[in-house]
């Protein structure tokens, strides 16, 4: 049932939006069974039993070995397949539709006004959080068009849009198709990020700018996969460091400046284009109740783009 866009003054807590786009996502129940050769990282769909004893584990003949729900570590596949487990039921990885937007942007760099970055990252990201991307190439802002490529992509569990702000097309698109739940989130880089439901599929809506995008996904499409995976969201690596700048922070917003770290020093990075988002060694979150925080308070990096 297609309900109204929100008034562009509406702003939704980061905490709120979370909650309530979560409500539309549940672990999802297609099971794939694979050989435990590519099993890390996947979701057991099943307890696993051995098939096998392993006395210095203790490990008998239909004695569980890891309950359902366990996300396989690389470790543990040598502790399988000494249990004469070969094969394992698991949850299917989370589909996620990504589709940018925008009448400047191609998809081949050798033919475009200005190339396509936001999508093509975000599917890297996604990829790596356990989601089976479907990337498409850009689609004009033009009505049919982008009713096409929601349309095309309600089959997945979820479906990322960039390149969008509150106002325009694909913003009335999605309003007729199905609920915009937010068209303005209380974040910064993000404001004019948005959420939607069609068909009772979640729909991330996130602007252009690389650094804006990159916080939707860190902060709305990573909880919402780890939920269709029903995985546990693992902290990000952390370091602790001396801010030496100001960071500015408006009341009520929750602020997410990347910072490059050196010697135990977290310096801010200016602008929100893809060299400084991509150039960033973490990122430093201010709550939505603080001003700001002041140089010399030694503050908590999150690195996002961590590589184990």
């Amino acid at each position: 049932m297609a309900g109204p866009s929100p008034s562009d003054a509406a702003s939704l807590s980061l905490e709120t939006a979370r909650r309530r786009i979560g409500s539309v996502a549940g672990p999802i129940d297609r099971t794939d069974r694979i050989p435990l050769s590519v099993a890390v990282g996947r979701i057991l769909a099943t307890e696993t039993t051995a098939n096998e004893s392993v006395e210095e584990a203790d490990i008998s003949v239909d004695d569980t070995v890891f309950e359902q729900g366990h996300q396989v570590r690389p470790g543990d596949v040598g502790l399988l397949r000494a249990t004469g487990v070969s094969e394992l039921l698991v949850r299917q990885r989370p589909q996620v539709g990504i589709v940018p937007t925008g009448d400047e942007l191609r998809a081949d760099a050798s033919a475009a006004s200005k190339v396509e970055t936001a999508g093509f990252t975000l599917a890297q990201y996604v990829d790596r959080w356990g989601g089976k991307v479907t990337y498409r190439d850009p689609v004009a802002d033009d009505a049919p068009a982008l009713r096409m490529a929601v349309q095309r992509d309600l089959t997945r569990d979820m479906i990322v849009v960039t390149g969008t702000e509150p106002g325009d097309t694909l913003r009335e698109i999605v309003a007729e198709l199905g609920e915009v739940l937010a068209d303005r989130l209380a974040i910064d880089p993000g404001r004019r990020a948005g959420l939607a439901v069609v068909e009772n599929r979640p729909v991330v809506l996130l602007p252009e700018s690389a650094s804006a995008a990159r916080v939707g996904a860190v902060q709305l499409v990573r909880p919402l996969l780890k939920t269709f995976a029903h995985a546990p969201l693992s902290a990000h690596p952390e370091t602790r460091a001396t801010l030496a700048a100001n960071v500015d922070s408006q009341n009520g917003i929750e602020t997410f400046t990347p910072v490059a770290v050196s010697d135990g020093t977290a310096t801010p990075l200016p602008g929100v284009d893809l060299v400084t988002a991509t150039r960033a060694d973490g990122w430093v979150s201010v709550p939505a109740d603080e001003a700001g925080i002041d140089a010399g308070t030694t503050v908590t990096v999150e690195d996002w783009d961590y590589l184990p």
